[in-house]
């Protein structure tokens, strides 16, 4: 999918975005008398129209609010002069930390979800987070997570296509993000982006990175199994093979990753509720889901983890392994939208 170039969005794409959203905003109204009557003529008994309706409005909402607030912050900081400066790190911080916090909101009562997360620990120092990688949204939802809860300040390496929400984009160039188009002839470009990112954590740093690379479905679990056994690696394959609910990791990044911060800690997040949520018809079908999304993580201190690579690799493996499990205890089947 082709992204506009940086200055085209700023310029042009942007500021049409956001008289689009505006518009969005004034004309609410309207839209939720047709989501209303779109409803009673479906059947209307989970009000989908309707919830969707509210869920984009809010949506446009929070993009002509931040977008404004990125402009002042803008402006204060001397048209950008400023910017990087910590005071001025902090202030987008926080703007993503309300945006953020309403779309979250908004999504669980749109959908229906409800999260489920254990009392968390606290961690000194900075952290590297390794999680799984299951249903739309992962990227905004250990965002908010290692905001609120952690009281984090999240780096993340997404998708290219997280920029076509403008404020993400303004916010995620402000901040010691990176966004990539996922390319196995563009790994080096991939490690590069995870290198820059998770070098120089601060105390309350964090890093996201998904080992998996991508959502999991069963048909990328067959499929990289099969490639594994095409390549002659029978050993990988089983190894995938044996993983029933995530994908084998690739051990490139987080190995980037750890060599560029050598004093972070690693969490590992697993989570279940919404692997099943892979196609629109599914997840239009199953609003309002009425579902649990159960999240656990656990921490492991820098000096338990192993010095080399080869050891980093079967360690690694070894807690992915044990996301595996966790994730086939606690993985939910009796929800409104369906058995995953």
């Amino acid at each position: 999918m082709w992204i506009p170039p940086i200055g085209l969005r700023r310029i042009v794409i942007d500021p049409l975005i956001f008289l689009f959203a505006l518009a969005s905003v004034l004309i609410s109204p309207i839209l939720f008398l047709g989501g209303l009557i779109a409803d009673a003529v479906t059947g209307g008994s989970p009000w989908r129209f309707l919830r969707m309706t509210r869920l984009y409005v809010m949506f446009m909402a929070a993009e002509v609010i931040g977008l404004v607030w990125a402009l002042i912050l803008w402006v204060a900081s001397g048209f950008g002069y400023a910017m990087r400066r910590p005071r001025f790190v902090r202030a987008n911080y926080r703007l993503l930390s309300w945006w953020l916090r309403v779309m979250s909101r908004e999504v669980r009562a749109a959908l229906g979800l409800q999260f489920v997360i254990p009392v968390l620990e606290r961690i000194e120092g900075p952290v590297i987070v390794f999680s799984r990688h299951a249903g739309p949204g992962d990227s905004i939802f250990i965002a908010s997570v290692l905001l609120d809860h952690f009281d984090r300040y999240p780096r993340i390496v997404g998708k290219k296509e997280l920029e076509f929400s403008p404020l993400f984009d303004v916010l995620g160039h402000r901040l010691p993000m990176r966004f990539i188009r996922p390319h196995p002839k563009r790994r080096e470009v991939a490690l590069d982006a995870v290198r820059d990112a998770s070098s120089h954590l601060a105390d309350r740093d964090a890093f996201v990175l998904f080992p998996e690379g991508g959502n999991f479905t069963p048909k990328r679990r067959a499929h990289l199994i099969e490639r594994f056994e095409a390549d002659g690696r029978t050993a990988d394959a089983a190894y995938a093979a044996s993983l029933r609910n995530v994908l084998a990791p690739h051990p490139s990044g987080p190995l980037a990753a750890m060599a560029a911060s050598p004093n972070a800690s690693v969490v590992f997040v697993a989570h279940t509720g919404t692997e099943d949520l892979i196609t629109v018809p599914i997840i239009w079908r199953g609003i309002p889901f009425g579902r649990k999304i159960h999240v656990n993580y656990w921490h492991v201190p820098r000096a338990t983890i192993p010095a080399s690579d080869r050891e980093r690799i079967v360690w690694l493996n070894e807690q992915w392994a044990a996301v595996d499990r966790w994730i086939g205890e606690h993985r939910v089947t009796d929800t409104a939208g369906g058995a995953p």
